[in-house]
């Protein structure tokens, strides 16, 4: 870990450890170490041992506000750590009145962007065995020596085009903002797709859900995805079957799509979870950018007092059709 990262984990910790062991929060919601040195997976802190897990790194992708849906049913006060996407994620769940306001405390991690190891492992090869960070670098070490290179190539796809990488909602900001970014080539497949007939993009869309396990990983990696029972699991009526049935694989990922239009921050966690590497987010960013030029710019999860497009009327709100 690069000595900066170490300089705020130290920060990171003194701050959330006086809020859990004095009893301000019963849980910390941040990151630990996996099995691999490019793994950060969700920790679950209650008490000092824990936090001395706890990691902040360039691979803590995981949004954490999502698991307060269950962690709030058992604690009546959780401290979450929030980069941009956690905190817009939160945001949504407060729309939704899945969480309360005054049982969580948001710690802000403005977030410097998250590297993919996939690129970093297609760069270095299997010999890689770490790497180390400064200055908007990375040095690949791998057991024939090490590499330099521009940290800003290997970042997750969903942080290059990240427009918010501070938190937009928080109780304590633990580190110095970065202020808004720009992403000019944020619905550049959007926009490739839309240049295709229907022909095309139903092959298109027919070859990639082709590969869905339905193993709904991204379901649970959504922070819209909050409904108490999803229509796949309901029985009267049955949505849904067991058997591979291509038809049913277009059936859950455009309702999921169509029931987060408005909804989806574009945090890109769906895509990131699946593991058959489905393109998920083009479908979000569809919907986001089809709203965007409906309704005029919306960013979901920004402001959690406006509502989506889709949940408010205006009696200027523009129609595809014309009054007779």
């Amino acid at each position: 870990m690069a000595e900066r990262n170490l300089e705020q984990l130290e920060k990171i910790r003194e701050v959330v450890s006086q809020d859990l062991l004095s009893g301000r929060i019963e849980l910390l919601l941040g990151w630990e170490k996996g099995h691999y040195w490019w793994q950060s997976r969700p920790l679950f802190a209650r008490s000092k041992d824990d936090l001395a897990k706890l990691t902040w790194d360039s691979f803590c992708a995981v949004n954490l506000s999502r698991y307060l849906l269950e962690e709030l049913k058992d604690h009546q006060k959780v401290g979450v750590l929030v980069k941009g996407c956690d905190s817009r994620a939160f945001n949504r769940l407060l729309q939704d009145n899945m969480v309360e306001r005054d049982r969580v405390v948001l710690y802000g991690l403005p977030c410097p962007g998250i590297l993919d190891y996939k690129l970093l492992a297609a760069e270095a090869g299997p010999e890689l065995k770490g790497i180390a960070e400064e200055n908007g670098k990375i040095v690949l070490k791998t057991a024939s020596g090490e590499v330099e290179v521009k940290r800003d190539q290997f970042l997750m796809a969903k942080c290059r085009e990240c427009l918010y990488p501070d938190p937009v909602v928080y109780d304590q900001m633990l580190l110095e903002p970065q202020g808004k970014k720009e992403a000019p080539e944020r619905f550049k497949a959007v926009d490739e797709l839309e240049t295709l007939t229907p022909e095309e993009r139903f092959a298109y869309w027919e070859k990639e859900l082709s590969r869905c396990l339905r193993c709904y990983a991204c379901r649970q990696a959504c922070p819209y995805c909050s409904c108490r029972e999803c229509f796949v699991e309901q029985e009267n009526p049955r949505w849904q079957g067991r058997a591979y049935q291509p038809s049913e694989n277009f059936l859950f990922h455009l309702v999921r799509a169509y029931h987060g239009a408005g909804r989806c921050i574009d945090c890109g966690e769906c895509q990131r979870a699946c593991p058959v590497d489905i393109p998920l987010q083009e479908l979000n960013r569809k919907l986001i950018k089809d709203i965007n030029e409906l309704y005029g710019d919306y960013e979901a999860g920004l402001d959690a007092e406006l509502e989506p497009p889709l949940l408010t009327y205006r009696p200027d709100d523009p129609a595809a059709f014309s009054e007779k």
